[in-house]
């Protein structure tokens, strides 16, 4: 297979259909790589319904790489001309890139979750360049018009999430992936395609699993306050705010997760409301 056959979309759409099984003689690393670089393309079904979800099914349920192969694929999406492409512009099309490269992470993490094979120095970088896209991510564009998905909030919620749970993250590097997520939540722009779930999620595997010091978590929930700032950027962040920790307090209601934290969430809920805030309640 050459590099311009893994840019038709009609072949790797038969490719989908035969179980996603090769055509004979293929690379299969070089076929990954190539599928990475559609994934600044404009067209969605060839970015998304056809190359990420081709990737996945490789990685995930074929499980076609071997480790320093997954090793080598994962250090290309993690690189300046993928996950760090063009960082800093918004409104552009070369947030597909940085999009779609972030969700490279948990198809590599996570299969290593249960038998850890990849590198630790390779899981710790990775960590640190998904927090660091994370802070430096400028475009938080859901959907684009006649484009598709970029989904930049939530997709890096769910890298966020592989890295939380990656047996070789530390109790450091997951508190910092919680201040990660407020960080998110609190964004002075309107997150409204479900990115308050993704980041709710996130933080309620994290505190299900009691990876967090009471000190610690205390820290944190002192972060869940009213935003400063002047209209309407702070009734923008307040608003992301309450949604995420909605979404967060049924979570955890419906997991059955410490009763105590979910009445502290319930507090922090009723600070927040502008019902309470305006004394109608």
């Amino acid at each position: 297979m050459t590099q311009t056959d893994s840019h038709n979309a009609e072949i790797l759409e038969q490719i989908m259909e035969n179980d996603c099984l090769l055509p004979p003689g293929t690379d299969p690393l070089a076929f990954c790589l190539d599928l990475l670089e559609n994934f600044d393309s404009t067209d969605a079904r060839l970015r998304d319904e056809l190359s990420y979800s081709l990737l996945a099914r490789l990685l995930t349920e074929y499980r076609i790489l071997r480790i320093q192969e997954r090793e080598a694929l994962l250090k290309v999406a993690l690189d300046d001309q993928h996950l760090f492409y063009r960082i800093g512009e918004s409104g552009t099309d070369s947030v597909l890139m940085r999009g779609f490269s972030i969700l490279v992470v948990p198809l590599i993490l996570d299969p290593d979750i249960e038998h850890p094979q990849l590198d630790a120095g390779l899981v710790h970088e990775t960590i640190d360049r998904v927090l660091s896209y994370a802070r430096e991510e400028r475009d938080r564009r859901g959907y684009v018009n006649g484009k598709g998905w970029a989904h930049t909030i939530a997709h890096t919620s769910d890298a966020l999430d592989s890295c939380a749970l990656h047996p070789l993250c530390t109790d450091e590097e997951r508190l910092e992936v919680l201040h990660c997520i407020v960080d998110l939540a609190t964004l002075s722009s309107p997150i409204y395609f479900q990115e308050d779930d993704r980041l709710a999620f996130t933080v309620s595997r994290i505190l299900e699993k009691g990876w967090v010091t009471t000190e610690a978590l205390e820290d944190w929930m002192n972060r869940l306050t009213k935003p400063e700032g002047s209209a309407p950027d702070s009734v923008i962040r307040l608003t992301n705010l309450e949604h995420f920790l909605r979404s967060l307090y049924f979570l955890l209601k419906w997991k059955h997760v410490d009763d105590g934290l979910i009445e502290e969430l319930e507090k922090r809920l009723h600070a927040l409301s502008w019902v309470v805030q305006t004394g109608s309640l």
